[in-house]
Formats: structure tokens, C-alpha cells, sequence
């Protein structure tokens, strides 16, 4: 409820204007009841010595009509100055005189034990408390010296406040909560610099094992991140200086901002919506999260899902200990070796089974349970192929191959001891982390995923072959251009459709997995003879005898055929349709590994919402996938084109050599997609 208010003091020498509405005074609502509130952090006087941002950020939040007021710490630069305390009190009264203020204490504020917070905010200044509003739980922590000018038992994990902070989320009212909010100043994790390791140490696995929702801190910036299930949300843009280093690898954060700002927190019986909010009105970022009985029903959805789509699959001697992991691939080169080769190797070296969770990212829905297995690690990305074992996920080859074979010494040593856990028992929203992981694209990054993924060496052995049967048969170099071009266009079609209709694709080239496989072993052969022909051509142009060379029309040709064969070879259907179709065909049968940045974008084109974009970002990332194979084309066109003879013996030796040393390269490249190498 709310009431309108007024005050007088000195025998009316300081008094609220009569008849004021801004001066209200609300109480906390009963459980179940909307309500708003704001937090910030950081508010003192920033690196131009005044108030103005932090005057910004108050008539904002005042904007939002918030019931109560969280804030973080660091209210002012000086806690021993009673002046500073008198402005800051000046800026924040908009907002004050209708919302409580519910605040931690920063370093500033405690100024070495100088500080006069106590003053004004009694409890925050004796150490932590707990309060209610609408049935929503809020523990505020005393933590604000984590880099070592605290006293350390008040932050050791055996200490009094770690072990108030299990009694309090341990109380009935509290586990009963649709949502349990803590909120202090020093960051538990930060991605823009390194939070004090302590601080997760200490509180991290209280969080974890109470399910905490959101856990709100200050640092001169606006972040959010996600970490085994807790949200976590920086939110120190309240006046102070801005601060933007460089990225922390080991914890990267969803959504970040270099700007002032405030959080607008609205509470429903539906969930819960934070916004960050700037000075001027522009939303930085926003999220909901879902009330515990929502939690759950996704919860559930999520193991259905899991369970519905999973193959258990047996790698190893039957009989060995079994190592569960989860593997999440589709058909790229890479994730056949690592089943056909990898996996079975490390069975048989070490004496154990593998009892894989398969799942096939070609299936609708698959994509989502990577997303939620990747946060329960705080996690993201969406990379493939991606292992989760023992407590951990290890995401593309690098890491697979160097991380797998750790995990599976750690099971030898004690199978018994080994960590287990269900990957899909959260209750994370995967809707919301496929926007996150699209929100996180920019075109820079997916031109160069593009670029790098284009490096098809089927693709490239193709039209390799393509130019040197073209050039076998007297086209000229514009018509092999010509070919060349068609069947990149083909490519470029086939993988735009793919990515529009990706996981009905994907579902129909599990079926042709076996054609893809004659594909590789045909071109292998084909460009392995071509190469042994070429080094046998370099070896008699060198001797002077370039006219002996095989790669060049046959006598049996000559006469009727040979016109017949010169016609098909300049003719239309070849250098045109042909070449698109063959283009289509192979890229249908070889789609690379591209999940990092491919799968964010097709996973999102059946969305309204980001449809545009995403089709955008796919037009992107083809144009930049076909740039190599223009490259190769080119080039194989230009080495291998008529004309070249009238150069004389030791050009075309030099010539034929490095079409012999291509070839062979592609034979490697060819080699390893078919998991020999």
C-alpha cells in the first residue's frame, strides 16, 4: 500500500511542500503483488569531480516509480566526509523521498573505519541482513574489501557470514520464495577484469547449492553473465567513473555495457524483468527470469526433451568400466574421427567403454540442450563438436583432443569417484540463450567464420579436377573461369538453402552419410592420380620432352571423338549447368564444421523477431565461405590453361611440379575429412 506524506521540522522552517505527490511512502506488498524496483552502484562523483551523472541516473530511476532502492555501494569517495554525504543525499532525494534505499557498504563508504554510514544506514553498517517485499527474498552481504583490506573471516567460507548466509537460505519462508536476490559491492565474478578469487570461493557454491536467481554487484560498468544456474548482473553505473578493460577469457559475460545507468527490476506473478537503463532512456539490455514453479516446469521440459532425442551408443570392449560423456556433433569431418577414430582409441588404450549420450545437432531442439548444457558451466557458445564429462565441457577440436584423454585418466584413476550430473535439469530459458548467443554475432565475426570455415577441401579437390579435365580437353581459359564460376555459385546456393531449411536438411544427410564417404574416397583417388601423372609430366618437361606429357589429349581422341569430346568440353552444359549441379551436390554432401557461428544464425531465421538479421548474417557468412574456392579456382585455372606450352621445357616443369604438389595437399586435406589422418 501507499500513502501520501508530509513533514515539518523547526517550527515549520523545513517542511515538504504542501500538497506534494512525489512524497509517498509505500510498504512491502504481500506475496504475489507487482512491484518495481531499481538498483545501482557507484554513485559518487565520477573523474570530473561532480554529481552530473549520478544526477542523470536518479531522475531516471525516479521515472520508473520504484518502490525500493538497492545500492551497491561506493556512495560516495570519502565516507569520513559528512559533506559528501550531505550531496549525495542532495541527488539521490527524488527518488528517497517515495522509495526505501535497502544498501550495502563499498570501501569508499567505510573509509577505513572512518566512514559515517552508520549514521543513516544502521543495519547495512553492522554487516549483513535479510528483508521481504511481495514474497521476493533479498540478503545483502557485507563484502567490499575482497582484495585483502577486509577482515578476512568475514569472507572465508567457514566464517560467520558464510555461515549466516546457509541458515538464512536455509529458512523455510525463504526456500518457499518464488526468488531469492542477493545483493553486495564486491563482483563474485566479472568478465571486464578479474573479480577476487574469493569471492567465488566463498559464496559461489552457497549460491549454487540454494539456488539463488540473481546475485547483483557494483564495478564501474554494466554487465550480466551466467554462472551454473545463478545470474549475475554488474551494476555500477550509478555516477562514478566508467572503467572498460580488457575481456577475462576465463568468464566471458551474455550482455555488457561501457555506459551509466540503472537497473529497473519489475516483479510479477510471472517473473521477474531486469533492464539497464541509461540516462537518457535507452535500454541496455533486458532479461526475465521465471518463478520457481515455472523453474521446474522447464525443468522438466528440458529432461523430456533430452530423453526424447538422445541415442546411447557403446564405444569400447564390453565388459570395461564405462565412462559416461555427452557428445553433441553432426556430420563434419572431425566428428566422424572423433567417433570412428578418437573415442576408440582412448577405449583401447586405457582399458575402458564409453556410454555416449549422442545427440545430433540436425535434430530440431538439439541445438537448445547445448545451450543449456553450456550454461550449467556458465558457458557459451554453442561450439561443436562439444564433449561434457565429469563436470566439464570441452568444445571444438583443440580442446576435445587435448581435454578428452585428461578426463578419461581422471576416470581410470577411481571410476567410482567420478563426477557425474544431469546437464539438463535447469531451468534456463533456451529461447533466451539462442538470442544471446545471436546478440553476441557481429559482421566482423561472422566474415571471418565464414572465411575460415571455407577452407572445403572437397570442395577444392572438385574443382581442381574440374579445370584439369576442362584444360585436358583444349577450353579456354574463359570458359574454365566460366565452369569455375558456376560451380561456386553452386556451392554458394546449396549452403544459403541449407542454412535456410537446416535441420530438415541435416535430418535427410544422415541417410547419405555413406555417399558422402564414396564422394571423398572417389576424389581421393582421382586427385591422387592426377597427382602422380603431374610429378611424371614435371620430371620429362624437365628432361625436354614436355610433348610426351600425359596430362594432355590422348591419341585415341583424335579424329571423330576428339571433335565430340572438344564440343562437350566447350559447350554450354558443361561449363555451365554442369558445374552448378556438381557444385549443389558436393556441398550437400559435405557441410563443414560450423557450428560456432552457423548455428546461432540458421537456429534463429525461424524467428520473426530476428529473421532479418539472420538471413543477413547467413548472406554474410556465404559470400565470405566461397572467397577461398574463387581463390583456388582461379588460380588451378591459371597454372593449367593452354597457352602455357609456348613458355618453354623448364616453365612447365616448374608448372606441372606445383599442380603436383597442390594435388597432393588436396589429397591430404582429403585424407583427413575421411578421418585417416
Amino acid at each position: 500500500s501507499s500513502c501520501r506524506y508530509e513533514v515539518s521540522c523547526g517550527n515549520g522552517q523545513v517542511a515538504t511542500p504542501p500538497g506534494d505527490p512525489s512524497f509517498v511512502l509505500r510498504t512491502a506488498g504481500r506475496p504475489g503483488e507487482s512491484f518495481t524496483f531499481a538498483v545501482y552502484g557507484d554513485t559518487r562523483p565520477g573523474d570530473t569531480g561532480t554529481s552530473l551523472n549520478h544526477e542523470a541516473v536518479a531522475r531516471q530511476a525516479a521515472f520508473a516509480q520504484p518502490s525500493f532502492c538497492l545500492i551497491l555501494g561506493d556512495m560516495v569517495d570519502d565516507g569520513a566526509d559528512e559533506d559528501q554525504w550531505r550531496r549525495f543525499f542532495q541527488v539521490e532525494s527524488p527518488l528517497l523521498r517515495s522509495a526505501a534505499a535497502f544498501p550495502v557498504l563499498g570501501d569508499n563508504d567505510v573509509a577505513g573505519g572512518r566512514g559515517l554510514a552508520g549514521r543513516w544506514f544502521p543495519e547495512a553498517h553492522t554487516g549483513n541482513y535479510r528483508f521481504a517485499w511481495g514474497g521476493v527474498q533479498f540478503l545483502a552481504l557485507n563484502a567490499w574489501g575482497a582484495s585483502g583490506t577486509q577482515d578476512a573471516s568475514e569472507l572465508s567460507p567457514t566464517g560467520p557470514q558464510a555461515r549466516w548466509l546457509e541458515q538464512e537460505l536455509s529458512l523455510p519462508e525463504v526456500t518457499a520464495a518464488p526468488f531469492r536476490v542477493v545483493f553486495l559491492h564486491d563482483p563474485v565474478y566479472l568478465s571486464r577484469g578479474r573479480a577476487p578469487a574469493v569471492m567465488a570461493r566463498t559464496f559461489a557454491p552457497i549460491f549454487e547449492k540454494h539456488r539463488v536467481d540473481l546475485v547483483f554487484a557494483s564495478w564501474h560498468l554494466y554487465e550480466r553473465s551466467l554462472a551454473r544456474g545463478v545470474t549475475y548482473v554488474i551494476s555500477g553505473g550509478g555516477g562514478a567513473e566508467l572503467i572498460w578493460m580488457g575481456k577475462n577469457p576465463a568468464f566471458p559475460s551474455l550482455a555488457e555495457a561501457n555506459s551509466h545507468h540503472f537497473c529497473r527490476v519489475d516483479v510479477n506473478e510471472t517473473g521477474m524483468t531486469v533492464a539497464a537503463v541509461a540516462p537518457d532512456g535507452t535500454v541496455l539490455d533486458r532479461f526475465t527470469l521465471l518463478p520457481a514453479a515455472s523453474r521446474g516446469e522447464r525443468a522438466a521440459g528440458l529432461a523430456l526433451s533430452a530423453q526424447r532425442l538422445k541415442r546411447n551408443l557403446s564405444i569400447g570392449k564390453a565388459g570395461a568400466p564405462e565412462m559416461p560423456l555427452i557428445l553433441f556433433s553432426y556430420q563434419c569431418a572431425f566428428c566422424r574421427r572423433l567417433m570412428d577414430r578418437v573415442l576408440p582409441d582412448l577405449a583401447a588404450r586405457h582399458g575402458v567403454a564409453f556410454r555416449v549420450g549422442y545427440y545430433d545437432l540436425g535434430l530440431s531442439g538439439t541445438f537448445d540442450l547445448l545451450l543449456a548444457a553450456e550454461s550449467s558451466l556458465g558457458r557459451r557458445g554453442g561450439q561443436v563438436p562439444a564433449v561434457f564429462a565429469g563436470g566439464r565441457s570441452l568444445a571444438g577440436e583443440d580442446e576435445v583432443l587435448a581435454g578428452l584423454e585428461k578426463e578419461v585418466e581422471r576416470f581410470v584413476r577411481d571410476p567410482a569417484a567420478y563426477p557425474s550430473r544431469d546437464w539438463f535439469s535447469g531451468a534456463v530459458d533456451p529461447r533466451k540463450l539462442k538470442e544471446s548467443a545471436f546478440n553476441a554475432l557481429t559482421a566482423g565475426i561472422v566474415a571471418g567464420a565464414g572465411l575460415l570455415d571455407g577452407v572445403n577441401p572437397c570442395a577444392f579437390a572438385t574443382i581442381v579436377f574440374l579445370v584439369s579435365y576442362m584444360n585436358l580437353f583444349g577450353a579456354t581459359r574463359r570458359r574454365l573461369l566460366a565452369a569455375g564460376g558456376m560451380f561456386t555459385l553452386g556451392v554458394f546456393t546449396a549452403y544459403f538453402a541449407i542454412g535456410l531449411f537446416f535441420h530438415y536438411y541435416l535430418s535427410l544427410a544422415l541417410a547419405s552419410a555413406g555417399a558422402a564417404r564414396a564422394v571423398n574416397l572417389l576424389l581421393l583417388a582421382l586427385v591422387l592420380v592426377l597427382a602422380v601423372l603431374s610429378i611424371r609430366d614435371a620430371v620429362l618437361a624437365a628432361r625436354g620432352r614436355p610433348a610426351d606429357a600425359v596430362l594432355k589429349l590422348p591419341r585415341a581422341f583424335r579424329g571423330g571423338i576428339e571433335r565430340r569430346v572438344r564440343a562437350f568440353a566447350s559447350g554450354r552444359t558443361l561449363y555451365a549447368g554442369a558445374p552448378f549441379v556438381l557444385g549443389v551436390v558436393i556441398s550437400g554432401l559435405e557441410l563443414t564444421c560450423t557450428g560456432q557461428v552457423y548455428l546461432p544464425i540458421v537456429t534463429m531465421i525461424s524467428d520473426p523477431r530476428h529473421r532479418a538479421a539472420a538471413v543477413g548474417y547467413l548472406t554474410l557468412y556465404n559470400v565470405l565461405f566461397i572467397l577461398p574456392l574463387v581463390a583456388v579456382f582461379s588460380l588451378a585455372a591459371w597454372g593449367l590453361a593452354p597457352g602455357r606450352a609456348a613458355r618453354g621445357p623448364r616453365f612447365q616443369a616448374v608448372v606441372r611440379a606445383a599442380n603436383a604438389a597442390f594435388f597432393l595437399a588436396m589429397a591430404g586435406l582429403l585424407a583427413y575429412n575421411l578421418g585417416w589422418i
